[in-house]
């Protein structure tokens, strides 16, 4: 149950029913569906719009590669300071450890300040 638009308890409307039933894939003959139907397809057959969504999607698909190599880059300088200190510490027991135990890892890189 939920407030409808009058502020009483109430079932979903038939509106919002069909815009569900639409979403969910099935189909509807509520003049709200038939009217979100137009312009859904409105929208698919303008060119520009469809340049502009394939140039957004493919700047966030270069942005998720670019974050994942920094990323990558940045995990890996985190693990290469982490084994010259233990290293240097002669702790080579612990060497073997960070590369099987992420939570050991983890404890040695707050231990030695590497974030």
């Amino acid at each position: 149950m939920f407030l409808n638009t009058e502020g009483t308890k109430g079932d979903i409307s038939n509106g919002l029913k069909a815009f569900l039933d639409y979403v969910g894939g099935r189909e509807s003959d509520s003049p709200l569906v038939r009217k979100l139907e137009a312009e859904v397809s409105r929208a698919k057959k303008n060119r520009e719009w469809r340049r502009e969504y394939m140039t957004l999607l493919m700047r966030d698909q270069e942005n998720i590669e670019k974050g994942r190599t920094e990323g990558i880059e940045q995990g890996e300088n985190r693990y290469a300071q982490l084994t010259q200190r233990l290293l240097q510490e002669k702790r080579y027991d612990a060497i073997g450890r960070i590369g099987v135990d992420k939570g050991y890892r983890q404890e040695l890189y707050r231990e030695y300040h590497i974030l």
